[in-house]
């Protein structure tokens, strides 16, 4: 009888831990944080554009913003650009800060990923 009780109990934890949530999302975002350096962020005047590909970023590159369908019809207006480099590979990017003309959406995208309007 002790030995079902044991099997029971077992299969409950781990039922239990498979459902519980993880931070495997959290320690992606922090890695991806740490593993660039921002060199500079300046403001910058108003340039439109339009986007070839939608990955935008969070400011410290912890979140990357989910795409909408929208996005290449959508005006994109900078207001401020960075340059980072990439700790690992060693390598250098500038990254503008948009903002849809509407204002509903906003974040750092990647400049090669920007065509002049």
């Amino acid at each position: 009888m002790k030995v079902s009780q044991m099997g029971i109990i077992g299969l409950l934890m781990v039922g239990v831990g498979l459902t519980m949530p993880t931070a495997s999302a959290d320690h992606y975002s922090a890695r991806r944080a740490h593993s660039v350096k921002v060199v500079w962020r300046q403001k910058m005047g108003p340039h439109r554009y339009h986007v070839t590909r939608d990955a935008r970023y969070s400011r410290h590159f912890r979140v990357r913003y989910a795409t909408h369908r929208r996005a290449q019809r959508t005006v994109w207006v900078t207001d401020a650009h960075q340059k980072v480099t990439d700790r690992y590979r060693h390598t250098t990017a500038i990254y503008y800060h948009v903002k849809s003309q509407d204002g509903q959406h906003s974040g750092w995208i990647w400049r090669g990923y920007l065509r002049g309007v």
